[in-house]
This record gives C-alpha cells, structure tokens and sequence, in this order.
C-alpha cells in the first residue's frame, strides 16, 4: 500500500510539474503567477471559511408524564 502512494504522489508531482512548465511557455511567467496566486487564494479563502465538524450532542429521550391519582 505505501508503494501504491509513493508512486501516486510521484505522478501526481511530475504532472504539476509539467502543467507549471507548459503553462508558462503556453501562458507566460507573469500570467502563471497571477494563476497560482489566485488557486492558492482561493485555498486559502476556503480552508479559512470551513467550519469545524462538531458531533451532535446526545439527545435523552423524553419520557411521558402521566397525569393521575398519587399514591
């Protein structure tokens, strides 16, 4: 198993690697930048904006009272 995400992040690296290279020949320096800092914000903005998963409290079950003679 751990082979199977050492070679998935190596993938995964060298394919973010080649989209950074072509992008800037395709795009150009200064338009990557733009690109990356605008993904990167977003990243940011979103991780910021999430809110924390907090479990439900436990709910006891609400028992009837009955209306009756006391004894």
């Amino acid at each position: 198993m751990k082979i199977n995400k050492t070679l998935g992040f190596s993938v995964a690296a060298l394919g973010f690697l080649a989209l950074g290279y072509f992008g800037v020949q395709y795009f150009g320096r200064n338009n990557m930048f733009t690109i990356a800092a605008a993904v990167g914000g977003a990243g940011a903005i979103s991780y910021v904006l999430q809110k924390p998963s907090q479990p439900e409290a436990p709910t006891a079950p609400i028992k009837a009272q009955r209306k009756g003679k006391k004894s």
